[in-house]
């Protein structure tokens, strides 16, 4: 009955043109590490209620053969309004194998008539990865935004701390004793070297996977942000290494929406 119920609702939703429209996806992080994650997100930006399952994933690698295929996704999730679900795979072929590092796209669709997307990655032996799971939104009447997270990846630094610092541009980046932070130094860069001054939880700790979800983007609740576009990156620190910073993330573009 519920399985039902929540069918009904996503047809009600997918027969919405302007629903569909605001139904994103968002897919990362653009390098994944060996052992990591590839997240995707449908984030549902419209005040209204809608159901939504993942249609399908197919990767396929630098020759254009497909090396992982599922449409087995049965699973309908209702998303109340400026909700988002996401989903993980874990970088493995159709038998179930780990895949080689290299280029490859993944090709994503929902169910209920919306398009198929398409999201090319790297998977690297060791390296962190960056994505923010959905898209930062400031919804009318602008009373706030969606606080949704960031997921970091450093597999190869299990504990150790990490800090995500943002920017207007990337240009030149922010050159440092073990690589270039692809951030420029600019005011919102400045503003990020304070912990949480912009995103929550921007100083922490990685789990025992190498992992964390904490760090967030509290939107302001002003109409002013919206079509103004940033970067985030992150750092692995260890403060007893002669080179504090011992890993540098991808940086993560998007563009706040409204």
């Amino acid at each position: 009955m519920i399985a039902r119920l929540i069918s009904a609702l996503a047809l009600v939703a997918a027969a919405s043109p302007a629903a569909l429209a605001q139904l994103n996806t968002t897919v990362g992080p653009d390098v994944v590490p060996l052992t990591g994650q590839l997240s995707i997100t449908f984030s549902n930006d419209n005040p209204g209620a809608f159901g939504v399952s993942l249609n399908y994933l197919r990767v396929v690698d630098s020759t254009g053969t497909v090396v992982y295929s599922d449409t087995t996704f049965e699973q309908s999730v209702l998303m109340g309004p400026n909700g988002w679900v996401t989903w993980y795979y874990g970088l493995v072929d159709d038998n179930g194998l780990p895949l080689l590092p290299g280029r490859y796209t993944a090709f994503v669709k929902s169910d209920f008539g919306a398009p198929e997307t398409k999201h090319r990655f790297e998977i690297v032996t060791i390296g962190a990865g960056l994505v923010f799971e959905g898209r930062p939104t400031i919804h009318p009447p602008f009373g706030g935004g969606a606080t949704r997270n960031f997921y970091l990846q450093s597999p190869s630094d299990p504990g150790a701390l990490y800090f995500l610092v943002g920017s207007f541009t990337g240009a030149v980046g922010y050159p440092t004793c073990n690589g270039t932070v692809p951030l420029d130094v600019d005011s919102l860069f400045l503003q990020t070297l304070t912990p949480g001054a912009v995103f929550s939880n921007s100083f922490g700790t990685l789990n025992a996977l190498g992992r964390s979800k904490l760090p967030r983007f509290p939107l302001p609740p002003n109409p002013a942000f919206v079509g103004i576009k940033l970067r985030a990156a992150f750092v692995v620190l260890d403060p007893l290494s002669p080179c504090i910073i011992t890993r540098i993330s991808n940086a993560h573009v998007m563009t706040i929406e409204g």
